[in-house]
C-alpha cells in the first residue's frame, strides 16, 4: 500500500489586524510552548491542543483578532498538517460550544478539556 498523500498547505488569511496582531502572535507562541504540534498526532489533535492551550492562557475562547494567521504559520513551520482558516474557526467554535467531544481525541489535553466543560457548565 502506498503512503498517503501529504495535505496541501492552505493559503494564509489575506486580512491582517495591525492593532491586535502582536497580541494574537504572543498568545499563539505561548500556547505552542505548552502544547507544541507533533507529527505523531492527527491534525485534529494538534489543533485542539493549541486551541485549549490558548484558552488556558487567555481565560476564554475570545481570542484577539488575527489569531488564525500565526496559528497557521506555526503549524506550517513545524511541518504538521495545517487546517485552512475556515477549519480553524470551526474548531474554535466546536471547542467553545462542546469541549467534551474532544476528550477521546488522542493527544488532546484531557485535564484542560474537563476544566473547560466545568467552566461551561458554570455559565449555564
Amino acid at each position: 500500500m502506498s503512503e498517503p498523500a501529504t495535505r496541501p498547505i492552505p493559503p494564509l488569511p489575506s486580512i491582517s489586524y495591525a492593532k491586535t496582531q502582536d497580541a494574537a502572535k504572543a498568545l499563539v507562541t505561548e500556547a505552542l510552548e505548552d502544547y507544541p504540534p507533533s507529527p505523531n498526532f492527527s491534525m485534529r489533535a494538534n489543533t485542539v491542543r493549541l486551541l485549549v492551550g490558548m484558552w488556558f492562557i487567555q481565560g476564554s475562547m475570545e481570542f484577539p483578532r488575527g489569531w488564525v494567521t500565526p496559528a497557521m504559520q506555526a503549524f506550517i513551520e513545524k511541518g504538521v498538517d495545517c487546517p485552512n482558516p475556515r477549519c480553524w474557526r470551526s474548531y474554535r467554535s466546536d471547542v467553545k460550544d462542546n469541549p467534551g467531544q474532544f476528550i477521546t481525541t488522542p493527544g488532546a489535553p484531557y485535564d484542560l478539556i474537563r476544566q473547560m466543560e466545568l467552566d461551561l457548565m458554570g455559565e449555564a
